[in-house]
């Protein structure tokens, strides 16, 4: 139930933003037809329809068949990437999004287990590639360069 409210919750407000980004547009700007506003409005009506169904799926479920114990290690690894992804939205704005996303990527795959120091390393270096070339580079998004890399990267 938890979730699933959460889910919802989570959703109202991106769609609250998307269509303040659609009604509240400046007169002197040109936008793309599908801007902002109406893809975050879609993504979040996506994540309302995901939140409804959680919902009507678990409804019936009782309490008692839910539980179950959770390890240490497994609490570990959680609190571990909570904290990884904290520093890593401080840290994206300071050193960019290139140096950053290798950072969290490196250690997030160290939590998750990649145990060969070399495997983490090429499975990092696709990833950061990867998103870059599909957000930057297809998707034209802009990414912060950080304070400490005010020159733009071009792949």
């Amino acid at each position: 139930m938890i979730e699933g409210t959460l889910i919802m919750v989570f959703s109202l407000v991106a769609m609250a933003e998307g269509l303040r980004l659609i009604v509240h547009k400046d007169p002197y700007m040109l936008y793309d037809p599908l801007g902002p506003g109406f893809y975050i409005f879609a993504l979040s009506a996506g994540l309302m329809t995901v939140g409804v169904v959680h919902l009507i799926v678990n409804y019936r479920k009782s309490p008692s068949a839910e539980k179950v114990s959770v390890s240490k290690e497994m609490r570990r690894h959680l609190f571990s990437s909570i904290m990884v992804l904290a520093i890593y939205i401080l840290l994206i704005d300071f050193a960019g999004y290139l140096v950053a996303t290798l950072i969290f990527n490196f250690v997030e795959l160290k939590i998750a287990g990649v145990k060969s120091w070399g495997a983490n390393f090429i499975l990092t270096l696709i990833l950061t590639i990867g998103y870059y070339v599909i957000f930057v580079k297809c998707c034209e998004m802009v990414f912060p360069r950080g304070i400490l890399f005010p020159v733009r990267f071009n792949l």
